[in-house]
Parts: C-alpha cells; sequence; structure tokens
C-alpha cells in the first residue's frame, strides 16, 4: 500500500439526521484513534503442582475505541455541533473516523471532553475527546478487505 499523508486520516461528526450526512472536523491538525481490548486476568496455581510454574491466563474484557484531536479553530458548523453534543444532556454523537490504508471505523462516540483555548500570538485553538458507546463497525479499504473482515 502507498503511504499516506495523516492529513488525511479524518474525523467525521453526523448530523442527526436520516440519512445522517457526515462532516469532516477539518480544524483538527492532530488525531489519534486508539483501540484498546481490556484483558481480566484469571491465573489460578496448578492445583496439583502448585511450586511449577504459573503461566498468565486471560479473558477478554471489554472493547473501546477512542480518538482525540488538536487543532486550530475555524468556527465551522461541524465545530459548533461537537460543541453542541458534549454540552447535551447526553454528549454522544455518531462519527466516522477514517484512517487511510487501513478502514473507517464508525460507531456512536461519548464526548469526554471539549477544549478551547488561545494565546496572544496565535489562533484559538481547540481540542476533542471521545470514546466509543456501544459495538464499533470497521469497514476496511479494499486493498485490506481480504485480510480483515466483520466488527471489532
Amino acid at each position: 500500500m502507498a503511504k499516506k499523508k495523516g492529513r488525511t486520516l479524518l474525523i467525521k461528526i453526523g448530523d442527526g439526521a436520516d440519512p445522517e450526512v457526515f462532516t469532516t472536523l477539518c480544524a483538527l491538525t492532530t488525531k489519534t484513534i486508539t483501540i484498546n481490548n481490556e484483558e481480566i486476568d484469571v491465573t489460578t496455581p496448578d492445583c496439583d503442582a502448585p511450586e511449577g510454574p504459573m503461566w498468565t491466563e486471560v479473558l477478554d474484557g471489554t472493547k473501546r475505541v477512542s480518538f482525540s484531536g488538536n487543532g486550530i479553530s475555524k468556527g465551522r458548523t461541524e465545530e459548533v455541533a461537537a460543541l453542541t453534543t458534549v454540552l447535551a444532556d447526553t454528549p454522544f454523537a455518531n462519527l466516522q473516523v477514517i484512517v487511510p490504508n487501513f478502514g473507517t471505523f464508525a460507531s456512536s462516540f461519548f464526548f469526554s471532553s471539549f477544549e478551547l483555548g488561545g494565546e496572544m500570538s496565535g489562533g484559538v485553538t481547540m481540542g476533542i475527546s471521545a470514546g466509543s458507546s456501544g459495538a464499533v463497525t470497521f469497514t476496511p479499504e479494499a486493498d485490506f478487505g481480504d485480510f480483515w473482515h466483520g466488527r471489532i
């Protein structure tokens, strides 16, 4: 696969309409997506040979996809939509995270923070972070699809 520019990793927020339209949060200049799997340690000693070596045993726990991003605010509609969502009684929105060379992650996300800031000699900055709420769908890019199918 060809190398891709980091700016082509996109975070898109849905408008809640039917059908839903997604708009890129283009003010974000740095973006990070994290996929976590919780492990549950269920290691116990061997009852027949408790003095022997113990190997870790784990069960799968919860899964979570989260993202964060920072950038320079442009005051665009999608930024206001994100801020409105954060201020709502239920701070959830449908998001798409498009990762070049891999595919698209989509789910309802809980907005955990929205930051605005500014320095005297710079533009107004914004930061945002959110985590998945419920199942996340992963749709691989065409070249990646033969390798990976299904849900996270």
